[in-house]
């Protein structure tokens, strides 16, 4: 089948002209659904392999794709729905099996997740990608050994892939091996030395091992590698923190503001240096501006309602502490607060009186 070169919207056009006049021809619809991801209009790509899958609903391949959009819209259930589809027709696919280890890894399901990496490593027992995925598996339920098993698997296939290594380096920093941790983020920036992530990690190490002449002197490597990098200006704010440098804390936290505002954690790091030192006004400011960030922290609202409190605002300490139940009622220490501060509010109330 010719496609137009011309452009993607001709080719597109193209398509759809294809399509109305051979409904049940399947490829017109896969060609047609890959022009759309190119053009990263994955809602237009997912109606395309839905339309395939009411013609022919055990096109393996439409099943696939469909699983994959929605992954990457981050609805995972629908993802998994689809894959799963797609196992019965192809039960010896690896990379449905991959995809399907992925998706329950992103639920926090353990089990279903290490069931379809097996199956994937009956298929092929030497995969890097399948082994960085069981080390990021492991990590994430906080087995940091058997993380840093898989993820040595994963280089011994391949060892020039930089992400592998930094993920290593991340189970070692989580077990405090922070030398060797530099060690690996070291190969990872010889294979690709503008790696921000990489060199992020180096400073990192450096500052908790609060060896901060060199965690210095790698956070001004970030910079020359990019220096609009909002995670390198956090890190470094909470460097100079750990160094009793709260000046240069503070500055770091405003930068980091600047560069992404729509970002909550700056405005709570500098609302905690605040309030450390009895700025409460501030405070709340930078905590009010992370909860209009993500309304829905019961976490923030917590740090707003020990602000007011501090303020000695126990109407408004009160209000918050509710709203901070209302997205979190299984937080005991919310709830005897809150209570606390609720009995203190009554007795003046009748004090008053």
């Amino acid at each position: 089948m010719e496609i137009s070169n011309k452009n993607p919207k001709n080719a597109i056009e193209e398509l759809f002209d294809k399509i109305s006049k051979e409904p049940t021809n399947e490829q017109n619809y896969l060609e047609l659904g890959k022009l759309f991801i190119g053009e990263q209009d994955y809602k237009n790509a997912l109606e395309i392999y839905e339309s395939l899958l009411r013609v022919n609903p055990l096109n393996s391949q439409a099943l696939i794709n469909a699983g994959s959009i929605h992954f990457y819209f981050r609805d995972i259930n629908k993802s998994i729905d689809y894959y799963t589809r797609a196992s019965e027709i192809e039960s010896k696919s690896f990379s449905i099996y991959l995809n399907l280890g992925n998706a329950y890894a992103e639920l926090g399901d353990f089990q279903h997740a290490m069931a379809n990496y097996t199956k994937a490593l009956e298929l092929e027992s030497k995969n890097s990608a399948l082994f960085n995925a069981i080390g990021l598996l492991y990590q994430d339920n906080k087995d940091y050994l058997s993380a840093i098993v898989y993820y040595d698997k994963a280089l011994a296939v391949n060892d020039k892939d930089a992400e592998t290594f930094i993920n290593k380096a991340s189970a070692q920093m989580s077990m405090h091996m922070y030398r060797e941790a530099i060690k690996t983020l070291k190969k990872a920036m010889a294979i690709d030395p503008d790696n921000i992530k990489a060199q992020i990690c180096i400073a990192n190490s450096y500052s908790s091992m609060r060896d901060f002449d060199n965690a210095e002197k790698a956070f001004n490597q970030c910079y020359k590698i990019n220096p609009n990098v909002y995670q390198t200006y956090v890190c470094h704010a909470i460097s100079y923190s750990d160094a009793n440098r709260i000046d240069m804390a503070i500055s770091k936290y405003k930068e980091a503001i600047k560069i992404a505002p729509d970002a909550p954690n700056a405005y709570i790091l500098l609302g905690n240096i605040y309030v450390d030192q009895k700025k409460y006004v501030e405070a709340l400011d930078c905590y009010k501006k992370a909860s209009q960030i993500q309304p829905e922290d019961a976490k923030t609202y917590t740090f707003i309602g020990n602000t007011y409190f501090m303020l000695n605002d126990l109407e408004n300490a009160i209000y918050t502490y509710r709203s901070a139940l209302l997205y979190d009622d299984k937080s005991m220490e919310n709830k005897l607060v809150y209570l606390e501060i609720l009995q203190e509010y009554i007795k003046r109330k009748e004090s008053v009186k």
